[in-house]
């Protein structure tokens, strides 16, 4: 799909909240602005294939992706993994030769590797000496919701790596904006430097579960080239699943057409051990899958990795969505899938997180005080694991948490002002925030059936 293209069908098509207009009999008029309408969600697979018809994309057009066994953490096992994956994807290893690239792993914590929560150091290792054996010049590049970078790196055991492999560290505090006009709602991004000097990215993300956007893998991991904290405010920008995914995608767009000189994006995945359960912090469980998925485009790899789990791909809604703007293929039938099929992984009772916060309308307004308490689940410290440290009263993007009242011995939590994203569940060093579910769950359990 051109450039030009893609937006001119979203500006005409797109489903989004911030971007269908009343006029379509088979939308549903918002709560909020009843200028706008949503389209409800059994309308989607037809819109997605008439994307396809319309533009044609066939065959050799459709997304390419490739997956392979990959069993073990050994850094040259690894290595001539990611080579063959390059060459399934018709792409020369060469074509690190003269570039600077950024190297962008998951670094969300302070975590030791066999937590689940980081890429793997092994795997970083494996993807730095493929750069600079092949000719390029590769620079790590992660800014931490909350922990300060070398602090995370040394947990992770990635200064170790660093230093012996001679690789550069950009500094997370160096940033710049990236601004593209393109058809999305959020067009301002204060990203890294050194993404504005890199000629390529290679995205290293980790396959986990997310209890706000389902899954994180690709998509969510360019996330992190936004610096540290700053993250959080997004979250009041964009509150819901849905708002929240849209914003991922708008900035991955921007990440694709914004900068003056087009960057190459080659996503890496490691999916050897993935996360499942309450991810994508320590709360998390860590789960072997035995994969290694790589791509163009972070939307189809992502598509593939969810399958892989097993896990509902139109419960991942960066991947549903993406798919209708064009950033690549949402589901393993429309997708070039090279190497091991799926069938290669007999992956079962793969369990995602327990939050959802989903309406079968986007409309509904699953932010209120009202239906967020019925409807949703909401973060609740556990008085056993909490160490008080305040991390979570730090990074909450609400001001929603607060120092401990009385003899409770966890923060205290203002539900009317949490917006249910969980950021304090995803930075806690203890796994001590759980999920509480709401009054009338139940209604959404039987929707999701």
């Amino acid at each position: 799909m051109t450039d030009s293209l893609c937006g001119a069908f979203y500006r005409e098509n797109a489903l989004c909240s911030t971007a269908r207009r009343a006029g379509d009999p088979a939308c549903h008029r918002s709560a909020r602005r009843p200028t706008l309408r949503f389209h409800a969600r059994g309308r989607q697979d037809a819109v997605v294939m008439s994307v396809y018809e319309c533009i044609n994309i066939k065959g050799e057009n459709m997304s390419r992706v490739a997956l392979l066994k990959c069993e073990e953490y050994h850094s040259l096992v690894i290595k001539e993994k990611m080579i063959e994956a390059l060459d399934l994807l018709g792409l020369d290893p060469g074509i690190f030769a003269g570039k600077r690239v950024v190297i962008k792993p998951n670094l969300l914590s302070a975590t030791a590797p066999e937590k689940g929560v980081v890429t793997h150091p092994e795997f970083f290792r494996a993807a730095l000496r493929m750069v600079r054996d092949h000719g390029g010049a590769p620079i790590l590049c992660e800014s931490p919701g909350f922990q300060p970078l070398a602090k995370v790196m040394k947990k992770a055991g990635y200064d170790r790596i660093a230093e012996e492999e001679g690789c550069e560290v950009a500094d997370p505090k160096a940033t710049r904006i990236l601004f593209y006009d393109g058809p999305c709602r959020f067009k301002r991004f204060e990203i890294s430097s050194a993404v504005f000097d890199a000629d390529l990215i290679l995205n290293l993300p980790k396959f986990k579960t997310h209890g706000l956007t389902y899954i994180t893998g690709a998509v969510k991991n360019l996330f992190g080239l936004i610096y540290g904290l700053n993250k959080s405010q997004w979250h009041l920008k964009a509150r819901s699943k849905e708002e929240f995914s849209e914003f991922l995608l708008d900035y991955y767009s921007a990440l694709l057409h914004g900068f003056e000189k087009r960057k190459v994006f080659i996503h890496l995945m490691d999916a050897v051990v993935g996360m499942e359960g309450e991810g994508p912090g320590v709360a998390g469980r860590p789960r072997k899958i035995g994969a290694l998925v790589a791509g163009e485009s972070a939307v189809s790899v992502d598509a593939v990795a969810t399958s892989v789990a097993g896990l509902r791909l139109k419960e991942a809604l960066t991947v549903t969505l993406g798919e209708k703007r064009g950033l690549g293929a949402g589901s393993p039938d429309r997708i070039d899938l090279r190497g091991a099929g799926l069938d290669a992984f007999k992956i079962r009772g793969y369990v995602p997180s327990k939050a959802s916060g989903r309406s079968p309308v986007s409309a509904w307004p699953l932010n209120t005080k009202r239906f967020k308490e019925l409807l949703v689940e909401k973060p609740v410290p556990s008085k056993e694991r909490c160490t008080l440290c305040y991390q979570c009263k730090a990074i909450c993007p609400g001001k929603a948490i607060g120092e401990s009242k009385g003899n409770s011995g966890v923060p205290a939590y203002d539900y009317e002002k949490c917006i249910r994203c969980y950021c304090c569940m995803e930075i806690c060093p203890e796994a001590a925030v759980g999920l509480k579910r709401g009054k009338l769950q139940w209604i959404m359990d039987w929707w999701s059936k």
